[in-house]
């Protein structure tokens, strides 16, 4: 194969004898994959596979599609992506995306991945203000600590590209990430019909929330559109009982299940909102005389197991995989490393049921 590629990269020249340049079927042919394959890969419009994401991606850089680094940049392209909660499973997949995006960029670019401790403002904003190394530009999650945020202003201010992933904090800056206010609208009106069959006989029963707390954004729209729906439809969705803040500490969140499932007697539905979804299978399966319906984030071995054996009802994924490339690629396309072709779609979350699970 190695060879073919080589013999196919010196077909590529004019009648002059120049290499010209390469189109996106001189990519397909050589990444053994179609022309519109070759598109949604460039442009991160989803349906690739990620290894034939990354072949299609090495093809085009040894056809040198892509141009150069400009002028302006000197020596090694250096990137930072600022992460948290390393122990959550979405912040480690995250981190795993970046890792194999990494793998697929040339030695003149480099992504630097770290993770921050959320509830130490002061690093936050000294790793945020400044980098061992020329940072060219920023990609992170983080909270929306006052101080946090006004380093952020200030960094954009510079010129440099700062691009907010998963959570939009700031307005003004480039977000990659899903809706996370349809997210919450999403998961009631999932709730809401999953509960039908189980709905006390006399009044609407109770559901309770659960996420991190208000620190981050991306929870604050999920409460806040998961609340709205049940408000716009209130004759026949059940009553918001509470809203609980476990800091994405598994054990906590289950202790307040259980404590809520004790305490509540007409309890008849859950959304966790946040990554703390780790014990709430278990502790929804030993109270076995109680059906609740059950609708959380993200898809990971624990909620792939809840969704199949019914404990959990729905599970919305935000794709992170998705969401580490669409945010490389505006990252490249705004430090004028890459082209902006055509532009991509905003990502998308998926509603993930035992029926659909891949």
């Amino acid at each position: 194969m190695k060879m073919r590629q080589d013999n196919m990269l010196d077909d590529i020249v004019t009648e002059t004898g120049r290499k010209k340049r390469a189109t996106l079927r001189d990519i397909a042919a050589l990444a053994g994959v179609g022309t519109a394959t070759v598109e949604r890969a460039l442009n991160n419009r989803g349906n690739v596979r990620p290894e034939t994401c990354r072949r299609i991606l090495t093809v085009a850089r040894d056809l040198d599609y892509f141009p150069t680094l400009p002028g302006l940049h000197r020596g090694v392209l250096h990137i930072d992506v600022l992460l948290v909660r390393p122990e959550t499973l979405f912040y480690s997949r995250l981190n795993r995306a970046f890792a194999a995006l990494a793998g697929s960029l040339g030695k003149d670019i480099q992504i630097h991945r770290s993770f921050v401790r959320e509830n130490d403002t002061a690093d936050f904003v000294a790793r945020i203000k400044q980098a061992s190394y020329p940072r060219a530009a920023l990609i992170l999650a983080c909270p929306s600590h006052p101080d946090i945020l006004d380093a952020l202003r200030e960094v954009a201010s510079r010129n440099m590209p700062v691009i907010q992933i998963m959570t939009r904090n700031l307005p003004d800056l480039p977000y990659i990430g899903i809706d996370n206010y349809a997210a919450g609208r999403t998961a009631a009106l999932c709730l809401t019909r999953s509960l039908a069959p189980h709905m006390p006989a006399t009044g609407k029963g109770a559901v309770i929330a659960l996420c991190h707390s208000m620190a981050y954004a991306n929870h604050r729209e999920r409460i806040e559109g998961f609340s709205s729906y049940l408000a716009d439809s209130a004759r026949d969705c059940p009553e918001l009982r509470e809203v609980f803040f476990d800091r994405d500490d598994p054990e906590e969140a289950a202790r307040l299940v259980h404590r809520a499932i004790e305490e509540i007697p007409d309890l008849v539905g859950l959304y966790t909102a946040g990554g703390d979804n780790l014990r709430i299978g278990d502790v929804l399966r030993r109270h076995t005389r109680r059906r609740l319906s059950w609708v959380g984030h993200e898809v990971n071995d624990v909620t792939r197991g809840c969704l199949i054996d019914g404990t959990m009802d729905f599970a919305i994924d935000q794709t992170p995989e998705a969401q580490a490339g669409l945010a490389l690629h505006l990252c490249l396309q705004k430090l004028g490393i890459i082209p902006a072709l055509i532009g991509f779609d905003a990502p998308k979350f998926r509603l993930v049921t035992s029926e659909n699970l891949d």
